[in-house]
């Protein structure tokens, strides 16, 4: 599964955008001590991604998924740790891998018409897709913006939490 994925790094003015084409956790947890110059990283996820992460584990062994969910695990929680502002750039509907790591993300940007998709429960698992309306009144994202405005908002609100941390302000969201 971790084969799968496509990344590709773009820095601008110390903010760094990781664009990710596939299946998300081993390349990227990888490529996450390399940024070491970074004052904010941003994480951009075109409309497919969701749809192949899905697609990704139907089919492979229990050991593979198991190993699979211990990368993706391991790579939430590196991405929680990071010491500059993480803003994910959601670009269609966040399901699966990409849900997760949206959730892990300091803040996010969401397309309009794009969707989040929320999971709950333990013994019966239950996933209901909340629009881009909804996450935005409920905190579930900072902005909704243009699908065009994904990235550049999300680079912004990566440098607006850079200049808040400076001055002592925190942009982490921690759930209760």
């Amino acid at each position: 599964m971790g084969d799968l994925m496509s990344v590709s790094v773009e820095v601008a003015d110390g903010v760094a955008v990781v664009r990710l084409d596939r299946d998300p956790p081993a390349r990227l947890r990888a490529l996450l001590p390399t940024l070491t110059d970074v004052r904010g990283l941003v994480l951009h996820a075109c409309a497919e991604v969701s749809a192949a992460s899905v697609r990704g584990v139907v089919g492979v062994s229990p050991a593979a998924r198991r190993e699979h969910v211990r990368q993706l695990r391991a790579l939430r929680s590196e991405l929680a740790r990071l010491p500059v502002p993480v803003v994910a750039a959601i670009g269609g509907s966040a399901s699966g891998d990409l849900a997760v790591l949206a959730d892990a993300c300091d803040r996010r940007v969401l397309a309009e018409g794009g969707g989040l998709v929320r999971v709950s429960g333990t013994g019966v698992v239950v996933a209901r897709r909340v629009d881009a309306a909804e996450a935005l009144r409920t905190g579930l994202v900072d902005r909704v913006v243009a699908p065009s405005r994904v990235v550049p908002a999300a680079v912004e609100l990566a440098r607006e939490c850079k200049s808040a941390q400076d001055s002592r302000k925190s942009c982490r969201i921690v759930a209760p």
